[in-house]
């Protein structure tokens, strides 16, 4: 099992519920080995899920909110 923190360095379940809650309604962040998952606000309206691959050069995939099961695979492909 990985181990994932929120913003503020707190443990995060690493389970699909878990995640979501922690981006929709915690701090917006999830960070784990090797990878990163966050909300990234543009507007009022606009909102997207930023997962990011911490290598040379690093990688980044900005997906809509509303794919969220997709962002998920990828953070979870990502961690080390």
């Amino acid at each position: 099992m990985t181990h994932l923190i929120n913003k503020d360095g707190l443990s995060v379940t690493d389970n699909p519920k878990a995640i979501h809650e922690e981006l929709f309604r915690g701090t917006g962040y999830v960070i784990g080995n090797g990878a990163s998952i966050f909300i990234k606000n543009e507007s009022i309206t606009e909102k997207y899920i930023v997962v990011f691959k911490d290598e040379s050069p690093p990688t980044e995939r900005r997906l809509i909110a509303g794919r969220y099961k997709e962002a998920l695979e990828l953070f979870q492909q990502w961690l080390e």
